[in-house]
């Protein structure tokens, strides 16, 4: 029903999302190209002299190569989104070094063809993830056609999707059953989004070999049993399963097939019960490994049993990027309400919480226990797949606040911005401060030879208390959860939106006692290690809480005896101790201290064999 604005289309203005897309942008500027390439040069049997990255882009890791292609995707969108020339230079450069190490047969990676042999063979054992390292590469050459019109990138794609289509034309049914079932947990047979990027591949190409191999990557044990209203998802490995749903949601789009829409309908049903006040999910397996990955995170879960699931590595910030993918193809799909708010809920709270203020690198873990602390990947020693997620998140963070239909203009989010609507020859600026202020002004601009135009702003009606356009009070028309403004604009008309936020507590599933506290749609961290005040309950824990005389949002709760406790936006604490779900009865069997989830290691093999 609505689609999104280009990245090219929507700038941002305000200081927390700006700050950290240019941190990013800085880090990719000054990255250097032969320290990126070098495995990919020495698998092609090339010569190089580069300072090998560290982490799981080292020269002995089988995952090496994953962060070139999450790096080709934000540098394409950068350098389309700010008409940037340095980047654009360097994207183009790097497709330039992978069509040059690129084999006759149409492989091209930093790590060797032995890799699938193994996984052929093997299935699920002596490897790590080598379609999903192949999904990114690929992904990033797209994006780079898409983007920038490279051609080569396109056909360096195209000869990569063509050499793993013919690696399946010689499998077994059973084999390839084996290859793709990733049901074991934390799996190393993970194969990304590799069927959403060859259905992108068809949609560029319209080449039915294309078409055929994705076809592939839709795997019934997951797809089948969610269109059958099977709810599968517990003890599965959640980013694996993620993109799953958004190759579904795409196929949908290519060929209407109705099971695809209803597997991912049924799918955002059911992850709904794993799911976490920042609107991310994942954590421990119920059916865990001791010592293992999934005895802590990545994983989902019984359906609303979340109480033990703060473990410290809860929220993969992964799995919040691929999240908010799923819920822009359910807003294609449908202009239901519930997506935008979660999609909202997603950016400040898990999206733009992924990433550092002072450096734009990611967390993986996006903890929310007691007394927890952030950790941030470095930029060249570490390369998890949230470093490699973030920096392409960091790239389009200005989307999913406007929206368009037609001559319909929905604003999502309260995020100061400035869309260009080429359709209706205008430009809209919102002034906003939010969280801080609940005030938000939009101006509306016209091209200079364009007449008054009309068309219907939409709002969300719970964030909205009240509209003025021109100082003049608006008597507004609701309906579906949204207020709907038709009218004819002229150049410079301005709309005064009262901000409807307040404080309120949001339960942890399966809990009694926890809970988190939000204002709006902003989820708050309690700063320290201290209890909470002695004598406070949920039940009057909002009204007890006062804002602070700062500018920054900024709350506190104290007892009669002068004792509080600050709370500010989760996504502001760098390097403070916090916490986001609380004990509201202080009964330590449910206040568990943090402790450090392991990144992406444990029960997996690091090292290439």
């Amino acid at each position: 029903m609505f689609e999104n604005f280009g990245l090219n289309e929507v700038q941002l203005n305000g200081e927390d999302f700006t700050t950290r897309r240019q941190l990013v942008k800085s880090y990719m500027t000054s990255f250097d190209i032969n320290r990126l390439m070098h495995t990919f040069r020495i698998n092609a049997g090339t010569a190089s002299h580069a300072e090998p990255l560290g982490g799981w882009e080292a020269e002995d890791c089988a995952l090496r190569g994953h962060f070139v292609g999450h790096f080709l995707s934000a540098c394409a969108k950068f350098a389309f989104a700010d008409q940037d020339q340095a980047l654009h230079n360097k994207a183009s450069e790097i497709v330039d070094i992978m069509e040059f190490c690129a084999r006759p047969n149409g492989y091209v990676s930093a790590f060797g063809e032995d890799q699938l042999d193994l996984l052929e063979n093997e299935e699920n054992r002596k490897v790590w993830a080598p379609y999903y390292t192949l999904h990114k590469i690929m992904q990033g050459l797209i994006d780079c056609h898409v983007y920038l019109n490279n051609s080569n990138a396109l056909k360096v794609a195209v000869n990569l999707a063509h050499y793993i289509h013919g690696r399946f034309a010689k499998l077994s049914f059973w084999k390839i059953d084996g290859i793709l079932r990733c049901t074991r947990l934390n799996p190393m047979n993970e194969f990304g989004g590799m069927g959403d990027a060859l259905y992108s591949l068809y949609d560029l190409t319209l080449d039915a070999k294309l078409l055929e191999l994705a076809r592939l990557f839709d795997r019934d044990y997951f797809i089948g049993s969610l269109a059958k209203g099977q709810d599968v998802l517990e003890n599965l490995h959640a980013n694996t399963h993620l993109p799953m749903v958004i190759t579904a949601l795409h196929r949908y789009e290519i060929t209407g097939e109705e099971q695809y829409k209803t597997a991912s309908l049924h799918f955002y049903e059911y992850v709904q019960g794993r799911t976490f006040v920042n609107g991310n999910s994942s954590s421990k397996a119920t059916a865990y490994i001791e010592g293992g990955v999934s005895e802590k995170s990545e994983h989902w879960g019984e359906d609303g049993r979340l109480e033990d699931a703060l473990t410290g590595g809860e929220s993969e910030s992964c799995c919040a990027h691929n999240t908010e993918r799923i819920l822009e193809r359910m807003v294609r799909l449908s202009g239901t309400v519930k997506y935008l708010d979660h999609m909202e809920q997603l950016k400040y709270n898990a999206i733009l919480n992924s990433a550092s203020c002072k450096t734009g690198l990611s967390q993986y873990h996006q903890p929310m226990g007691r007394g927890a602390s952030k950790s941030f990947s470095t930029p060249y020693s570490d390369f998890w797949c949230c470093t490699g997620s973030g920096v392409e998140a960091m790239s389009e963070l200005q989307k999913n606040i406007w929206f368009k239909s037609g001559n319909m203009l929905l604003l999502n989010a309260f995020i100061s911005s400035t869309v260009v609507w080429d359709e209706q020859q205008a430009r809209i600026t919102q002034y906003t401060d939010f969280p801080d202020g609940l005030a938000s002004t939009l101006l509306i601009e016209l091209d200079e030879l364009a007449q008054p135009v009309i068309f219907t702003l939409m709002l969300k009606e719970k964030a909205v208390k009240s509209v003025k356009i021109n100082s003049v009070p608006v008597h507004v028309q609701k309906e579906n959860g949204y207020i709907i403004i038709q009218r004819e604009f002229q150049h410079g008309d301005m709309l005064d939106i009262e901000i409807n936020a307040y404080l309120h507590l949001v339960p942890l599933q399966g809990s009694k006692n926890m809970a988190a506290v939000m204002y709006g749609s902003i989820l708050l961290a309690q700063l320290g290690q201290a209890e909470l005040p002695k004598g406070i309950s949920k039940d009057d824990f909002c009204e007890r809480m006062s804002r602070l005389p700062q500018h920054e949002l900024a709350f506190s709760i104290e007892d009669e005896e002068g004792v509080s406790v600050k709370f500010i936006p989760l996504f502001r604490v760098e390097e403070e101790t916090y916490s986001v779900y609380l004990n509201l009865d202080n009964r330590s069997s449910e206040a568990k201290r943090f402790s450090l989830a392991e990144v992406g290691r444990g029960d997996i093999q690091l090292q290439g064999m």
